[in-house]
């Protein structure tokens, strides 16, 4: 399986829970291998997962920290 990494602000992120450090609410990001986007709302670190809004289907979803990274829009 090749890892997929996204380079913000000069550091490589290669999970989610990297990347949700760097999202504000209302950013747009992408699913790895995929086109579906995804809308940033709020990230839970006690349950390790972030919470957006699918924009295809307009229903929220919940994504895992150790999910492999994702690209922002």
């Amino acid at each position: 399986m090749i890892t997929n990494t996204e380079i913000i602000s000069n550091k490589i992120v290669t999970s989610v829970e990297q990347l949700a450090g760097f999202l504000k609410p209302g950013d747009i990001f992408l699913k790895a291998h995929s086109n579906t986007r995804y809308k940033f709302d709020e990230s839970k670190f006690k349950e390790r997962v972030v919470i957006c809004e699918n924009l295809e289907t307009q229903e929220p979803e919940q994504i895992y920290y150790n999910s492999p990274v994702y690209k922002l829009t």
